[in-house]
């Protein structure tokens, strides 16, 4: 039972440090618009979370180490639910600005915080507690994203706005109150224990960032770039075109489940660099799939298939590979990797958009598929160097 209620509590806390983003960021620019913004303005407000948050992850990931896992966490979550309220309240395209930029301030301490207090207080069953935590924060991005424009239809902008808040509200209050095992923890204690040599965390905390920016730049250009090509090469209408993405996205998210349970075993028994290069694989064959046959269905459904599991094996394993570094840097890890994967979704757009216009013959997916095979290296020897250094790196 005190098992069951500790899960409980971290999917909780899982599904909530996705649920805002998932079911705002499919309809904030609409609601940019219907406050009176013109086209790029409504462009800027969308993006500024990511230009916001990109920094802001790493700022928050050293705070986390600096003062605790719990405080920063809590008033992260308040602070989003506060900020649903300002988007509510919102009367001109220069508040929701604000609200944007306070959005993406409160939510960069959510993530690192949350990771590392998983990797304090569950160092002996990390990769089945990952597991749990990457599964809740898939459910809320299906959820999320398949639910907010229903909402809006249904109930309006505000219907979204105040769904997010509640839901926010009651996890922070559950934080607050029934105190689930990984918000214990107070400020990190000088146990007189230090990393004396900095090269030993630096090199699997870039391997697992890269890693994990090469999943988010495919995301990125199938967001932003794929639409286009299956509009001019595939013939499609733009409508149709734009459910093919909301299809792929789904699928592959929802079926990526089984594969953080897989990586969660494959990393507790060998290492989460070996998942980190199962996942980069897939992340290449699913953007070769996508590069070969943009123009037919059964390709792309392939590659959805793929990057379900490119999905599980990279999220798991990078964060798993940042949370078994000493206690004292796992808050500035978790931020690095956050911040690594929101610049990869920022940059895989205008990326892919770039490589397609310009002629490359690989083509935008085909250069994604070289680029994730580049980083196998790195992963490789991120990997032996953590395992002759073992002994520096234990929790």
């Amino acid at each position: 039972m005190a098992a069951a209620k500790t899960y409980a509590g971290i999917g909780a806390i899982g599904f909530v440090a996705l649920i805002d983003t998932s079911m705002i960021s499919p309809v904030i620019a609409s609601y940019a618009l219907s406050l009176g913004a013109d086209g790029l303005t409504a462009s800027v407000i969308a993006a500024l979370y990511s230009i916001i948050a990109i920094p802001m992850s790493a700022v928050a990931g050293f705070v986390v180490d600096r003062i605790g896992r719990r405080g920063p966490l809590v008033a992260g979550l308040l602070a989003d639910a506060a900020v649903m309220i300002g988007y509510l309240s919102s009367s001109s395209p220069h508040q929701l600005l604000l609200f944007r930029a306070a959005h993406a301030a409160a939510d960069s301490f959510v993530v690192p915080s949350a990771l590392a207090a998983i990797g304090d207080a569950f160092q002996q069953v990390l990769g089945r507690t990952l597991a749990v935590f990457w599964t809740f924060v898939a459910i809320a991005i299906v959820i999320g994203s398949g639910s907010a424009t229903a909402i809006v239809s249904r109930f309006g902008f505000a219907g979204v706005f105040a769904t997010v808040a509640a839901v926010i509200a009651f996890v922070a209050a559950y934080a607050l109150t029934a105190r689930p095992v990984l918000l214990h923890g107070g400020a990190i204690r000088d146990d007189g224990e230090r990393v004396r040599d900095m090269s030993t965390v630096a090199v699997p905390v870039m391997a697992a960032s890269l890693s994990m920016m090469a999943l988010y730049l495919v995301i990125g250009g199938v967001v932003g770039t794929l639409p286009s090509l299956l509009v001019s090469v595939a013939g499609m209408e733009e409508r149709s075109a734009a459910a093919q993405i909301g299809l792929f996205m789904a699928l592959s998210t929802g079926l990526s489940i089984p594969s953080f349970f897989a990586s969660a075993r494959i990393s507790s028994r060998y290492s989460p660099f070996t998942s980190l290069v199962i996942g980069l694989l897939a992340v290449s064959i699913s953007s070769a799939l996508l590069q070969l046959s943009i123009a037919r269905a059964e390709p792309r459904l392939a590659a959805a298939l793929v990057f379900s599991a490119a999905l599980g094996f990279v999220f798991h394993g990078s964060s798993h590979a940042v949370l078994q570094l000493p206690r004292e840097v796992r808050g500035r890890a978790s931020g690095i990797l956050n911040a690594f994967g929101l610049l990869g979704v920022a940059v895989g757009a205008p990326l892919t958009a770039v490589i397609a216009a310009s002629g490359v013959p690989i083509g935008s997916f085909g250069t994604l598929a070289v680029a994730a095979l580049l980083v196998i290296g790195l992963v490789a020897y991120a990997g032996e160097r953590t395992r002759v250094s073992a002994p520096v790196l234990r929790p």
